[in-house]
């Protein structure tokens, strides 16, 4: 320790302070020695800042050392504190630990003094770093959150513009073929070409229904123009349909339309959880829930199909094979909310999320 060291000393015997300054300098632990006596003192002191040791004698009059470790936990926690006292027993050095003293020293032994000091400064320093450490953590943990957030708004207005373009353009352009093709097919001398303007035609009808469903997958506009609870209900019933499942829908009546944010990634969870259902389930029934609770929405997929264990499949989320799972959470996560998954072998699956309950923003011209 080549600084100076800070030390606030509780004691009210002048000649066991000056041997404990003594035993520090000799010890080679260059220090400035604050003495107080009093309770008033002792929290003036610590007020004033700067201190960064704190040794305690255990009986002082009208002041203790637990009194003086009550004070310093509650409010100055990152500071050490040994007690130094001929007076503390067994079971009290024991009671002074549990209860949060950095280490006791008692007056008859001085010789452990400075080393109690250097290990004291030495756990100083080990929490510094680490605090330091997960600090930079959280910080950096803050902006890939935010890094996440902003690529996930990117994509969902890239989405959005794909599938705009597929319905403005793409679709109206194959919808003005099909027109010009049934009217070939009404046009005098057309019957020599009517199988291959047929044939056509169901190309078109094919791949406009194609175009139909690329873009609903990609971004439905009911839900940036109606909201969550009919795009989710369209969507439950739709998926079920195509996958000859039995679908229930149920959801509480909400006040407003949801944050924008919310309501995007509570329904890709559902696209997600669904989609999942389909492909892997072997589900009879499929059951969406919304509700608000506490503060909270609350949204819930449940199947009733073959299950699986939870663990070996988010080990192989975690190694890269498979990223629904951690997709599904990183959305619960960057919308401020959480995800649990339910499932055994034979017992389906639910998929749990929540949400905070936050409302959409009146826009300007809202009175």
């Amino acid at each position: 320790m080549e600084s100076l060291l800070r030390i606030l000393h509780l004691e009210d015997d002048p000649n066991d302070a000056a041997l404990v300054q003594a035993t520090l300098e000799t010890g080679g632990v260059p220090c400035a020695i604050t003495c107080v006596q009093t309770h008033a003192d002792f929290v003036a002191a610590l007020e004033h800042g700067g201190v960064g040791l704190i040794l305690s004698d255990f009986s002082v009059p009208a002041f203790d050392g637990f009194s003086a470790l009550e004070i310093v936990d509650a409010r100055f926690p990152d500071i050490p504190f040994i007690l130094v006292s001929g007076t503390l027993g067994e079971e009290l050095a024991i009671d002074s630990l549990q209860r949060g003293a950095t280490d006791y020293v008692l007056k008859h032994r001085l010789s452990r003094l400075v080393p109690a000091v250097h290990r004291a400064m030495q756990e100083v320093k080990v929490r510094g770093e680490r605090k330091r450490a997960e600090e930079k953590r959280k910080e950096y943990s803050r902006k890939l959150q935010v890094l996440s957030r902003r690529l996930v708004e990117a994509q969902e207005t890239e989405r959005r513009n794909i599938a705009r373009e597929l319905h403005d353009e793409i679709g109206q352009a194959l919808t003005v073929m099909q027109l010009n093709l049934q009217a070939m097919l009404q046009s005098p001398g057309a019957a020599a070409l009517e199988p291959r303007l047929t044939e056509s035609l169901k190309v078109v009808d094919r791949v406009l229904e194609q175009v139909h469903d690329i873009s609903l997958n990609l971004r439905p506009s009911m839900l940036d123009d109606l909201g969550l609870e009919p795009a989710l209900r369209w969507y439950t019933n739709r998926q079920a349909a195509l996958a000859g499942l039995q679908a229930e829908f149920a959801m509480d009546p909400l006040e407003h339309r949801l944050d924008p944010i919310i309501e995007t990634e509570c329904f890709r969870i559902a696209q997600e959880a669904l989609t999942n259902v389909a492909r892997h389930a072997q589900a009879r029934t499929v059951t969406v829930e919304l509700h608000t609770r506490d503060g909270r929405l609350q949204l819930g997929v449940r199947d009733d199909g073959v299950g699986f264990e939870v663990a070996p499949v988010r080990e192989e989320a975690v190694g890269g094979i498979s990223l629904g799972l951690l997709g599904m959470e990183e959305r619960a996560t960057l919308a401020g909310g959480g995800l649990e998954f339910k499932s055994s072998p034979g017992q389906g699956t639910e998929v749990q999320a929540w949400f905070p309950l936050k409302w959409q923003a009146p826009s300007p011209e809202t009175p």
